[in-house]
């Protein structure tokens, strides 16, 4: 089974020969909690865990990106998608432009003007790239809205409830 490295290494060469960028750096998530379990314990309880056959693809997508040369971030009790923001953000103080790929809707609430999402719509040759207009135009709210909206009317996908009523 490769169908996950597969699926990398097309969007990886993708972005490369569509946005030719000077830096990259790849994080993924660790198996250890994050601070968001910690502060709430059902938090993705209701997903079910990684198959073993995906788990033995990661090591290979690991060497792929080492064949790259590109820098791999992985921080207990924090997701990859926080590791990526915080590099961003960091670039974007250096006056760097930011683009996370991702398919978690959640970095929506990261995009800047030097920071932007690109993510698959149907398939990961399918994509859209997010700056700060194209959330509002998907949400109607304003980037740094997500986190209260998604507090408010949940989040299905995290197993967030929202406020009742």
């Amino acid at each position: 089974m490769v169908n996950a490295v597969y699926g990398f290494a097309n969007t990886l060469l993708k972005v490369l020969a569509e946005f030719k960028p000077t830096y990259w750096a790849v994080a993924f998530d660790r198996p250890s909690p994050t601070f968001r379990h910690e502060m709430f314990e059902e938090y993705k309880a209701q997903r079910p865990k990684a198959p073993e056959e995906l788990k033995s693809q990661i090591k290979r997508v690991h060497q792929l990106v080492d064949a790259f040369h590109i820098p791999i971030f992985e921080i207990d009790g924090f997701e990859a998608d926080d590791v990526l923001g915080t590099l961003g953000k960091q670039a974007g103080e250096q006056g760097s432009e930011t683009i996370i790929v991702t398919g978690d809707n959640d970095v929506l609430q990261l995009v800047l003007p030097e920071i932007k999402a690109l993510m698959p719509r149907r398939t990961l040759s399918d994509t859209v790239l997010y700056d700060e207009e194209a959330v509002k135009q998907k949400y109607g709210i304003r980037p740094e809205q997500i986190t209260d909206f998604k507090a408010l009317v949940g989040d299905v996908s995290d197993n967030i409830p929202g406020v009742p009523g």
